[in-house]
């Protein structure tokens, strides 16, 4: 309903109350008497008492609004009785009606239910209208329907927002998983973009997280810049490498008109690995590591050249802070910042260590700075211009000549990928020593005179005869039989990747594998077999990588084994198990020790 048709219809009723007041018939009831002000003739002002008022209130009413010209009340409140009893009273017991200031909006006689309500209207004094007149405000009922009609307005317009949002985390919540449950990509990241991925496994790993970022929320990026966090993760978000994940907002989303998802915003998102590489975050991150880091494997090279551009980045951060931070300088010109890098990247390429490069970058920076004392009226940045000229040829000044190495300052950005890409390096040489050592061990333990390590009949225990009817009875009885198979000493190792040199019957060899086991020949190494779990389940035996990679290296073939594994020595003319020596201990050590490296592994 409209204001008009409101003001409309309470304009009708009072003149049809009205009408019926002034036509009562004259046996009916007895109108009551209006209380108006200053007289019947010429009213101003009606007093309309609320309804169960005591006479006492309605005189306290009629005395407190009675005036005989408009601006003076007859009384003062003082003179009436107790000021706030009496404002509460009149609050309470009556209300005024103005009856020539009447409301914008519905035409009706204002009203009031205090003198101060009276002087607020701006009217109280003695041009008091005697015509009607037009409030500065409206009135209490149009007050009221107006909040009515706002409070339904907002409560619509709050459904409708909340319809609206719920569209939207419906469609974003649809983008998530879709992003989370993506499909296995072809291809392979490059070796920069692997790096990244391996970074932030790692630091998903190492936390227990199950999300990274948003990168707005780090204090620190991945690939040394903002803007290359950005890409990498937009590239490897497009490739399936990366999915985003919650904790998100709907601010990270862009909506169409109908509230579905038409982009993401990069840096605004969490990020976890799609469940195609594993059914939890950490098994997802655990597998993403295992399969970057045997693709890195190929290019170490690559991994070489990404770990001097990051650390080239660095030192010119470290020469351009000291700059600014310690001398107060200006910092380095836009246009010689490539020569700084260049100079930085080549010393790093022709073997200097990054602790290197940072105490000639220091020495630059000093020396720079003592000639800029020296020499007034340079301009600015020539202080910061020469350090690059001087970086250049101090580099150019040690190379035959010792320079010391100073820690990199902890003012220095240090990029995620830069810390997992070294790792990655010493590791990769630490894998390639214990490699050189393992083939070492190995040629000489396969070209070393064949010798017969059978034992001699006379040294081997004599086995009792087959007894049926005492195997029969102790079979009835549950006494298991003696144990008369040889002593040998063996190596197992544990799914966990742990190796245990052990000596045991057997038997107890066997069954340290389990109670179904079978032998496996390395044929690359004669004198040298395995026993591994058959009928193996994965929850009973685990896989077991370690044991995978020393088979391979032994030239046992290629597959992947499960469960607890044994090596033991072997006569060259037979497989019965003999004990291991101690060539054949380091030789499984080596290679127990080069398994390690390659699968990344942390066994005993």
């Amino acid at each position: 309903m409209g204001k008009r048709d409101r003001r409309r219809k309470r304009q009708q009723g009072k003149q049809a109350a009205a009408f019926r007041q002034q036509n009562a018939p004259a046996g009916g009831p007895v109108a009551p008497t209006r209380m108006l002000y200053p007289s019947a003739a010429a009213p101003l002002i009606e007093v309309h008492f609320n309804e169960d008022i005591t006479d006492d209130a309605k005189a306290l009413c009629r005395a407190y609004w009675e005036f005989s010209q408009p601006g003076t009340w007859a009384r003062n409140v003082a003179d009436i009785g107790q000021t706030t009893f009496v404002s509460r009273t009149v609050r309470t017991a009556c209300q005024v009606s103005l009856l020539t200031i009447v409301c914008p909006e519905c035409t009706a006689p204002l009203v009031v239910t205090s003198r101060s309500e009276m002087s607020a209207t701006g009217h109280w004094n003695d041009d008091f209208p005697r015509d009607p007149v037009q409030a500065r405000a409206v009135c209490r009922d149009c007050r009221a329907s107006a909040q009515i009609e706002a409070d339904a307005a907002a409560a619509l317009e709050e459904q409708r927002a909340a319809q609206a949002k719920e569209r939207k985390l419906d469609s974003a919540s649809r983008w998530l998983s879709h992003s989370l449950h993506a499909d296995e990509p072809l291809t392979y990241p490059n070796p920069r973009q692997a790096l990244g991925l391996l970074a932030l496994a790692d630091i998903l790993r190492s936390g227990d997280r199950t999300s990274f970022g948003p990168l707005k929320s780090l204090k620190y990026t991945i690939t040394g810049s903002t803007n290359g966090d950005i890409e990498l993760l937009r590239e490897m978000y497009q490739e399936h490498w990366l999915a985003a994940t919650t904790p998100a907002t709907l601010d990270a989303f862009a909506f169409d008109e109908d509230g579905e998802a038409t982009s993401m915003y990069v840096d605004t998102v969490s990020w976890t690995f799609p469940r195609w590489l594993g059914g939890t975050t950490r098994e997802a991150a655990t597998a993403a590591t295992d399969q970057l880091r045997e693709y890195l494997t190929e290019h170490t090279a690559t991994v070489l050249q990404i770990v001097q551009k990051l650390e080239a980045g660095m030192a010119v951060d470290y020469l351009n802070g000291l700059l600014t931070d310690r001398y107060g300088e200006t910092p380095i010109p836009e246009h010689r910042l490539p020569d700084a890098y260049d100079y930085a990247l080549k010393a790093l390429q022709n073997g200097y260590a990054l602790e290197q490069v940072i105490a000639v970058a220091w020495s630059a920076a000093a020396t720079s700075v003592a000639w800029g004392q020296r020499t007034p009226g340079l301009k600015p940045g020539a202080v910061a211009s020469a350090s690059v000229t001087n970086l250049e040829r101090r580099i150019g000044f040690a190379k035959d000549r010792p320079v010391p190495h100073y820690d990199v300052p902890n003012s220095v950005p240090r990029p995620a990928m830069h810390g997992t890409a070294v790792r990655f390096l010493i590791e990769r040489e630490e894998a390639a020593t214990a490699l050189a050592l393992f083939k070492t061990l190995h040629q000489r333990v396969s070209s070393r005179d064949a010798m017969e390590l059978e034992h001699d009949l006379a040294d081997t225990p004599e086995r009792e005869p087959f007894d049926k009817d005492k195997w029969l009875a102790n079979l009835l009885e549950g006494k298991e039989e003696p144990d008369h198979t040889p002593v040998v000493t063996f190596a197992s190792v544990l799914p966990t990747g742990d190796l245990s040199v052990q000596t045991a019957t057997t038997r107890q060899m066997r069954l340290e594998v389990g109670s179904m086991s079978e032998g496996l020949p390395l044929d690359g190494t004669p004198t040298l077999d395995a026993l591994v779990p058959v009928f193996e389940d994965r929850e009973t035996h685990k896989p077991n990588p370690v044991a995978t990679r020393m088979i391979e290296l032994l030239g046992g073939g290629f597959g992947i084994v499960n469960g607890t594994v044994v090596f033991f020595q072997t006569p060259q003319r037979g497989r019965s198990p003999q004990d291991l020596d101690e060539d054949h201990l380091e030789l499984i050590r080596a290679a127990h020790t080069a398994a390690k490296m390659s699968t990344g592994i942390s066994g005993k």
